[in-house]
């Protein structure tokens, strides 16, 4: 995604009132929720941005409200965490470790399949240093958290399969209920392979803990449909390190690099 999208979000977002990190945080954690996800081209996000304007508040942290972050996301050498999620398995999850950046501060995370679809994350600090790997500590905090979800630990070997890069930009509503990240500049690396999202896009994330919400009413009137997208898994497909993603080929092929 160009500089150009980065440009258009930090546009509309400096017109929204702001929101401190704490505020965010106490008003809508949203460790569990519903995601919601959508490619949008700039003319559909300043048109979405338009419809509930009024009602958004942005956040803003020493001033800047956009923000730089990368992942790196962990697999076994056979991508079974990968193929959970493209056969849609009941019990798949997400591991990564995620750096803001802008402070440095990094987190080893987990993101689990809950009731309904329902998205649940937990994390723990994770040292800086170590971005691109798991700490023993790291580990047992992993199989602590899928013992308590899925009566089982995490898989072994885990391994760094794809490191994601973009910036974002958090949005949330007057009712602190629901919240939309905006990302831009999104680019997927792995080893020596690396590649770029298409330009003058959005990657839109609607986080809410209801399904149903004043943000995905404006985008259904707009007609701008929900899209399945996994950055982590389209990454591997769009690099060519996995097989059978054909339920990321149209979000790929939006995103312009299918």
């Amino acid at each position: 995604m160009s500089a150009r999208g980065t440009a258009t979000v930090t546009a509309v977002a400096k017109g929204l009132p702001a929101l401190s990190l704490a505020e965010v945080v106490a008003t809508s954690g949203l460790m569990s929720r519903t995601d919601r996800k959508y490619v949008l081209r700039l003319n559909d996000f300043l048109a979405v941005a338009d419809a509930i304007g009024p009602s958004l508040h942005c956040l803003e942290i020493d001033g800047r409200r956009a923000f730089g972050y990368s992942s790196t996301y962990f697999d076994t050498p056979d991508l079974a965490i990968y193929r959970a999620h493209r056969q849609d398995r009941r019990r798949r999850f997400k591991i990564r470790t995620r750096t803001y950046t802008d402070s440095a501060d990094t987190y080893c995370e987990l993101k689990v399949c809950g009731r309904r679809d329902e998205t649940v994350k937990v994390r723990r600090p994770h040292p800086a240093e170590a971005a691109h790997g798991l700490t023993s500590p790291a580990l047992t905090f992993l199989d602590d958290a899928l013992t308590a979800a899925y009566g089982r630990p995490a898989p072994r070997p885990l391994i760094p399969a794809l490191i994601t890069d973009y910036r974002r930009t958090t949005l949330v509503t007057a009712d602190r209920r629901t919240r939309i990240t905006c990302d831009t500049s999104l680019i997927w690396r792995s080893g020596a392979r690396d590649l770029a999202a298409g330009s003058d896009l959005v990657l839109v994330e609607v986080k809410s803990a209801t399904e149903r919400n004043a943000v995905t009413e404006a985008l259904a009137k707009l007609r701008i449909r929900e899209q399945s997208v996994s950055k982590y898994c389209a990454g591997l497909v769009a690099l060519g390190l996995a097989t059978g993603g054909n339920r990321w080929r149209p979000a790929l092929r939006r995103l312009g690099v299918a």
